[in-house]
């Protein structure tokens, strides 16, 4: 599902982890320095496009509209290959 949805938006660099639960995951994209403006444009397209095809929870940082200390990313657990 994820990788299918990556290649449609066009993302091909990134890494999909095992989070603390086994039903959650966490999925890191490479990109060159982006603004924090820029970054949360593209992350509310991801945003969308997830909503459009799951009925689970997910959330993407790093998100303007949360506050600097909200935006935090724990550890991930172990790689996953798909």
């Amino acid at each position: 599902m994820v990788k299918h949805l990556f290649h449609t938006l066009g993302i091909d660099h990134y890494h999909i982890y095992q989070g603390k639960d086994e039903e959650k995951i966490q999925v890191f994209i490479e990109v060159d320095h982006l603004t924090l403006e820029v970054a949360d444009n593209r992350l509310l397209e991801i945003s969308n496009a997830l909503k459009q095809k799951l009925t689970k929870k997910w959330k993407c940082l790093p998100s303007s509209s949360l506050p600097e200390s909200y935006n935090i990313v724990t550890l991930p657990y172990k790689i996953l290959s798909f």
